[in-house]
This record gives structure tokens, sequence and C-alpha cells, in this order.
């Protein structure tokens, strides 16, 4: 009987019995740590039953309907839930026998159970796999070793046509469009062969008929002894891309949401008209800059097709009132200007500017819903207020700001003691400018923001922050100086400044012996497109002797919207030369596998949304554990941003993210507090 138990102890099954007054005479190992019974637990001194595991429902069904159905049948199979000593609910997929006497007689039952658990987490985590598939933008298609396709995606189907019962069983040699000769394919073939990836752009033919270049890249998988068993592509329809391009050039001077005159249509008028009327004595002009309201809660509430409807909209009704000396064009987003000529009265302009805001706080009717719009306009006149184009176009904006700032829903006219505050912004900028020459001592200072190991809180690096201690305004916001020198172009100047002192830093501390911490540092967006970003990067570094592992680059998610060759270029330059490169952000703009699959990245930072919500909402925890699975299986570090309870680290951990950082651990500091950190280390 000894070697029975240790037989039944050594299987991962529940095994137990019980008598007809369904007491539990013994349970095996994985049945007692099942249902939290300890190893020493007597079961004749200290007697279990059955109901003691069981909610009052599932105890009726047993005594009533399932022992019953063992005594008259001789077994019952089914799924029952159990509840462990310590509360926890475990389903088990059970299967009931009974045992007989010397008589005949059922004296008791044997019971044989499975946990659920894991097989249910398994069907989780393949329907979540599933549902990433489904959702992402790119087309996907999974074969076998013999090419011929096991699974597609939704995307696959909107970009071919095909729908997923057409394409099972065959290869994909019914997408060609006979653009390629065989020779293209031969080489694909070889590389997959050789390599087991092959990238590149491929004509391919819709269901429809039409022709259309993707961008695909196609990775083979190998089971355990090496040998090819499937194959995944992934590819990106660039079609509509091409058209974009061919569009915008062709365009160059229109709007293409609204069709009315750009930016460089209005230079081109202003110029024309402000020559014209300096032939003409008394001859005058009025530009009136009109923001159609607040669009952010609209593109927040309804998406960014949602604010352009309303865009196009507002732009129709302010088009069908201008008479024949008004001309209106769409400046950005929501800001629309409505050039006036030949004005002999003001009071004609300000009557226009009331008739313009009646017009745009008429209700615009988007998925049903009535939405009213708060706009301002700012009027500026020529010759009163200037005579070149950029200075009337840049006082009708100061004047439609002190709209703004009265409350909305008025017009206002540019007059000197409005543009104060301006040449207050243009002062800033200028001792911004100041500040980032060499030698220049303007309370530019670096700050660091630790990044930790999630379960032991040791350091694992930081990023680099700047901030500004102005020595009259004292510390100013980054949220303030930073747009400023992204609208001045004074970003390039700023990014290469905190990039050089970075530098300077890990000198300074690698010639005083700490062990160095790998060090995060921003590039804007407009740094990318520095011809020279490379070599610059790279001649600091050798001016510090420094490597360039020590360093990590993060350029955020929204960088990469009109990704461009020349940018990807850099980026895989950068990375060659040994820098590390991070997508900061990720989640927050164009979230596409594009990124992961052409960006030459090191790691991926989650941005603090995710975080925050995962907490509170259960699909976001779902929806992040996704992501996790796909980042660590495409072979990417993972850091989250934002961490500031215990409760969303805990969480983290248990998704697999391993490096964190955020107020929970740190807030950013200053050079010397941070040193006091190494020091512990």
């Amino acid at each position: 009987m000894d070697r029975q138990q240790h037989i039944l102890d050594l299987t991962g099954d529940f095994v137990a019995s019980v008598n007809r007054e369904f007491g539990i005479e013994y349970i095996n190992h994985s049945g007692r740590t099942l249902l939290g019974i300890a190893v020493n637990h007597d079961l004749h001194a200290e007697p279990l039953y059955v109901p003691q595991f069981h909610d009052s429902a599932t105890w009726q069904r047993l005594a009533e309907d399932i022992f019953p159905q063992v005594v008259d049948q001789g077994q019952w199979s089914g799924q029952l839930t159990l509840h462990a000593l310590d509360g926890e609910t475990v389903p088990i997929l059970m299967k009931l026998l009974p045992y007989l006497d010397e008589t005949g007689e059922v004296s008791g039952f044997t019971a044989i159970g499975h946990d659920l658990r894991l097989r249910q987490a398994l069907q989780t985590q393949q329907a979540m796999a599933e549902r990433i598939l489904d959702s992402t933008i790119e087309g996907i298609m999974v074969t076998d070793s013999a090419a011929r396709i096991q699974r597609v995606n939704a995307a696959f189907t909107q970009i071919t046509g095909y729908q997923s019962d057409d394409v099972v069983g065959k290869t994909p040699k019914f997408l060609r469009s006979n653009h390629h000769q065989q020779s293209f394919y031969d080489l694909m073939n070889a590389s997959l062969q050789e390599s087991g990836r092959w990238q590149g752009e491929v004509w391919n033919r819709r269901k429809s008929g039409e022709l259309y270049l993707q961008w695909m890249s196609i990775s083979a998988l190998r089971d355990d002894r090496g040998c090819i068993s499937h194959f995944v592509s992934i590819f990106h329809d660039l079609t509509e891309m091409r058209a974009k391009e061919a569009e915008i050039e062709l365009l160059a001077f229109s709007d293409p949401l609204t069709g009315l005159g750009n930016r460089h249509k209005l230079n081109q008028a202003l110029k024309h008209q402000l020559k014209r009327d300096q032939q003409r004595s008394g001859a005058h002009l009025a530009l009136l800059c009109i923001d159609i309201g607040q669009l952010s809660p609209i593109n927040d509430r309804f998406g960014m097709k949602g604010g352009d409807e309303l865009i196009k909209c507002q732009a129709e009704r302010l088009n069908k009132r201008l008479g024949r000396d008004l001309h209106l064009y769409r400046l950005v987003g929501d800001e629309l200007v409505a050039l006036m000529v030949d004005i002999t009265d003001p009071a004609d302009v300000a009557r226009y500017a009331s008739d313009c805001i009646r017009q745009l706080q008429e209700p615009v009717f988007l998925n049903g819903e009535a939405i009213r719009m708060s706009p301002a306009i700012g009027i500026a006149l020529s010759p009163k207020d200037a005579t070149e184009s950029d200075v009337l176009l840049s006082n009708a904006q100061t004047a439609m700001l002190a709209a703004k700032q009265q409350g909305r829903d008025s017009y206002h006219f540019y007059d000197e003691a409005l543009s104060c505050e301006m040449r207050q912004r243009l002062m800033l900028e200028q001792q911004l400018r100041l500040a980032v020459k060499s030698g220049a001592s303007m309370g530019l200072e670096l700050y660091l923001q630790p990044k930790v190991h999630l379960g032991s809180r040791q350091l694992a690096g930081a990023e680099v922050l700047l901030r500004w201690q102005h020595p009259e305004k004292g510390m100013i916001s980054p949220a303030e100086f930073i747009p400023l020198a992204e609208e001045s172009r004074l970003i390039v100047h700023l990014d290469r400044w905190v990039f050089e002192h970075t530098c300077k830093l890990l000198s300074h501390w690698q010639q005083q012996g700490f062990v160095l911490p790998a060090l995060s540092i921003n590039l804007s967006a407009r740094q990318l497109q520095e011809p020279d970003l490379v070599e610059w990067c790279q001649a600091v570094i050798h001016e510090y002797g420094l490597s360039a592992s020590m360093i990590e680059l993060e350029i955020t998610e929204t960088a990469f919207i009109n990704l461009s060759d020349s940018v990807l270029d850099q980026l895989t330059t950068l990375r060659s030369a040994g820098f590390h490169l991070a997508l900061d952000d990720f989640g927050t703009g164009y979230s596409s596998l594009t990124y992961l699959r052409r960006l030459p990245l090191d790691v991926v930072k989650i941005d603090r949304s995710f975080v925050a919500d995962i907490s509170q909402d259960a699909r976001a925890t779902t929806l992040l554990r996704g992501v996790m699975q796909l980042l660590h299986e495409l072979d990417f570090s993972v850091v989250a941003e934002g961490i500031e309870t215990t409760e969303q680290a805990e969480l983290l951990q248990q998704i697999g993210c391993r490096l964190g950082q955020g107020f929970l651990y740190y807030r950013p500091m200053p050079i010397d507090e941070f040193v006091g950190l190494l020091d512990q280390k």
C-alpha cells in the first residue's frame, strides 16, 4: 500500500477517496497542494468533508445528481469548481468512480481530477495573440514549409481582398502580378534558405485584379531540429503612401482636406497684394486669423477623422460667405486665414468677423451629436499694422491669441500693446539661443531620472533630462521652453548641448573611477533630419574618450509618422556605430509593427499612459501583457515609464517587465544627488 501511495503522490493529477458520509479518507500529494491541505494533516484525527470544498449549489448538485449517477452508472466525468482552504477557486476536470465492499455494495468513491488553470491560461494567451494579429495594420500570412497558407489576419483580407477561406491551403503564387521575373523569386527563396529572412518591395495583385505595391518581410521559423517549419510574411500596402506623395507634390499649394489654398499660397497672394497696394494710394488690406475652436477635445472624443470632418465643415461654411474680394486659406490645424482686399472702412472687417463667428458657432453634427465651437479671430490691417507679409500675418496671430485669452467667441484688432507678450516670448527665445552657446552660464542644467530593476530596485541606468534655472526668472518649465525651441529650430542646438554635456559628465565619472551607468538621451524629430548627425555624435564621443555603447538614444514614436529613407539610414548608421537605440513613448502615436520591423531598435519604452491604466483597467493589463509578449519575442529590451504605485510595479513584473522608472523610485534629480546613488552602488 505504501508503494501505491508513493506512486499516486508522484502523479500530477488530483486523486482522492471518499466514504459514503463524504469524508475524505485519502488524498494524494497533488490533491493536498491543490486544495491547500497540509502534507502532515491527519485526516483521521481532523476529518475533512467534500462539502467544505464546494459552494452550496455545487454540493447540492453533487449530492442529488452526481453521486447517485456514479452509484447507478458506475462513473461520472465533467468539470467542477473546487474551493481550496485558502479560498482560491480551482477549475477541475473530474472523474468519479465507485468502489465496492465484499458484498458488492458501494462503500465510497474515488475522485481523479486534472487542474484546468494552465490550460485556460494558455487558451487566454492564444486568444490574446490572435487579437493582436487581427488588430495590426500589417497583413500577416503564415505558411508551412512547403509554402501552403495556414493562417492570414484581417489586414491581409483588407489589403488583398481575399478571405481566409479563399487562400488557406494554397501557395502565395496566386498573388503574383507578373511584374517580377522568376529570378526575383529565386533570389528571395535563396535568401530565406540561407539566412532565414528576406525583405523588400513586391508588386502583387488584389482579388479585384488591381496591382499594388507592398513592403514585405518574410522570416523562416525553424523547429527543434533546425529544420524550417513555417514562413511568416508581414507586409504593408505602399500604394496609398506613394499616391499621397504624388498628390502632395501635385497639390503643393492646396490643402488636401478643405481644398483651400495652403500657407504657401497665402504667402504668394499676400506678397502680390501688398505690392499692388503700394502702387495704389488709399488701398487697404485686412488679414483675419481664425481659430475655429478648441479642436483637441473633438479629436479625443471622435478621433482625428471627426476633427477633420469638423474643420472641413467649418471651412465650407466660411467659403460660402466670401464675397468677390475675399479669399480663404488653411494655415495649419484648425487655423484658417481670410484675406480681405480693397478695404475702405474697418467697420466692414468687423462686420465680416462678427458674421464669421456666428457661422462658426452654429452646431456641427458628428455621429448624430451637436457640437458647438467657440471661435476666436485676430485682425491685422495693412498698411496700418504692417506692410510686409510675414509681419502682417504675425500681427494677426497675436490679435487672435488676445481674442482667445479674452474668452473666445470674439474678434480682436491688433495693436502695439498686444504684442508685448509676444516680445517677451521672443526675448526668452533669444536667451535660450545664448544659453546653448559654448561657455554660456544661463542656467541650463542636466537632471537625471534613474532607471531601476523592478525586482531588486537596483540602479539600471538613467535618462538625461534638461532643466533651465533662469538667472532672473527662476526655474522655467520644460513644457514652456521645449515647445519654444521646437518652433524656432533651436531644438537641434538644445539636443546637441545635452549630448555634449552628457559625454562630458560620463568622461568625468570615468576619470573618477565610477562604474558608469547607461545614460539615455532624447533626440528630437528635427535632429534626425540633420545630415551631419552621425558624424557629429561620433566626433563628440571620440573627443571625450567614450564608447558609443555607453549612450542610448531615445526617439519618440511620433518622429516616425513620415519616416523617410534618410532618417532610417541615420538610425541604422548610429546603431552600427555602437549607440543603443530606444523607441520612446510607445503606444501614444502611430503604433505600427512596421516600426518594430524596420527600425534598428534595441529598447522599447512603454508610455506612462499604459502604465497608469493597468491598475484600474483589466483590458489595459491584458493589452499590455500581449504587447510585452510580442516585444520579448522580437528580442527587445522593455522599460516601463511613469511607475507611481507599488501595485503598478507588481503588475508590470507579473507580465514580464523587468526595467522601469517613475516617481515610485526616483524623481528627476540634479547630478550631485545622482552621484550619491553611484557612490552607494
